[in-house]
């Protein structure tokens, strides 16, 4: 890599030209740093590669020497990157603050806020709010493995459980895994502390305690549990659409057999996009609902087509909030003594499909999944039985 001072061609209007710095692997690797000093010709030795004969002259060449020693020292905690690449890490150096961990994990949530991942950003503010109570201020020298498991150590101690510690470090490890991609530090400082998790059973209904849900009769006045009730069956009905695409599904996502949308926690990646069919059942419930709200189906964001995202997240968790409560009272009153939420439709649709002998492929693709792993993962607990069944079949 070669680094070299020139003074560029362009003449500004007070007669000076600006001095920038030219780093290079090869002539097809060619990139350019203003150095922000501008002198004139006749102030610049080209030979030396200094500033002469000018009032600041020391001042302007201290300046350009902190310049090239920095993008120097970051080339060699990053050997053999091209000059592109270097760039980069040298842009997002001076964009970030390099020694706050914490004013840095800031600034990634608020740039996730700024691209509308609203309620990510609003998790990770959590996780920043338990860090400051941990510690008011963390550089990334101060970040080791040894930090890890205090900190780990510490939100046991407060009651913090087992999973939820995980995903605190899991939200820590993922922005040090992205100060390394952009050239903040060199390397994880966490790499190798053990995050362990906790395997919770996937609990859901059977396709008796669907029924009794369907069959349950709600007096009118009741609009919250028949709200509640219709959207739970509705996600069973829809292969576990969740409740925030639910809240979200327009009129004009649905034709005559047919619902297509695009999964909204899953909209950067590929496969997002569902076109799913609308059996009869489901069909009946969106038929309720026709006429109350010109642009969405369910009641949840009738009204909210101009609020900001942000707003629009507010109403979502307060109404997945209301409808869980909502959803345990109708459960109770159907005999259904089980803890339940929206999220277990989709866990009951697995259930249901697994024992209709629905092939793991199809069940994987109803899901929303791109990777068959992940329904590998998820539906574990869903095959439990089916293996004790099968084994006490073949020992009977």
């Amino acid at each position: 890599m070669n680094f070299n001072y020139y003074l560029s061609p362009y003449l500004k209007k007070n007669e000076t030209q600006l001095i920038r710095l030219k780093i290079e692997t090869s002539q097809q690797d060619v990139q350019y740093i203003d150095s922000g000093v501008s002198v004139k010709k006749a102030q610049w030795d080209d030979k030396r590669k200094k500033v002469k004969r000018h009032p600041l002259e020391e001042k302007l060449n201290s300046k350009l020497v902190s310049l090239i020693i920095s993008v120097q020292q970051l080339y060699y905690n990053n050997e053999g990157i091209s000059a592109k690449r270097l760039l980069f890490l040298y842009k997002n150096n001076k964009k970030y603050d390099s020694s706050s961990f914490l004013d840095f994990y800031q600034q990634i949530v608020d740039e996730a806020r700024l691209k509308g991942k609203i309620r990510t950003a609003n998790t990770q503010v959590k996780y920043i709010k338990k860090l400051r109570e941990f510690t008011t201020h963390i550089s990334f020298s101060d970040l080791s493995i040894q930090f890890a498991k205090d900190y780990e150590k510490w939100m046991l101690e407060r009651g913090n459980k087992v999973n939820t510690v995980a995903s605190n470090m899991k939200a820590i490890f993922a922005v040090l895994n992205k100060a390394v991609k952009i050239g903040i530090i060199s390397q994880n400082p966490i790499k190798g502390f053990q995050i362990i998790t906790e395997n919770t059973q996937k609990d859901s209904l059977t396709f008796e305690e669907i029924s009794k849900l369907s069959d349950l009769e709600i007096p009118p006045r009741f609009k919250g549990m028949i709200k509640a009730r219709d959207m739970f069956l509705f996600s069973f009905y829809t292969a576990g659409m969740r409740f925030s695409d639910i809240c979200r599904l327009k009129w004009e996502n649905i034709t005559e057999n047919e619902i297509i949308y695009t999964m909204h926690k899953s909209r950067a990646r590929a496969g997002s996009k569902r076109n799913l069919p609308l059996v009869p059942k489901a069909i009946s419930i969106v038929e309720r609902y026709k006429g109350r709200d010109p642009l969405f189906v369910f009641p949840p964001l009738y009204g909210m087509d101009k609020e900001s995202l942000e707003d629009i997240e507010h109403q979502l968790y307060i109404a997945n909030n209301a409808a869980n409560r909502s959803l345990r009272i109708v459960c109770e009153k159907a005999g259904i003594k089980k803890w339940v939420n929206m999220h277990m439709a989709k866990h009951s649709f697995a259930d249901f499909a697994v024992k209709n002998n629905t092939g793991l492929l199809m069940i994987s693709k109803l899901l929303g999944h791109t990777k068959l792993s992940t329904t590998q993962h998820y539906l574990k607990d869903f095959y439990h039985k089916e293996e004790t069944d099968e084994m006490n079949r073949l020992f009977s």
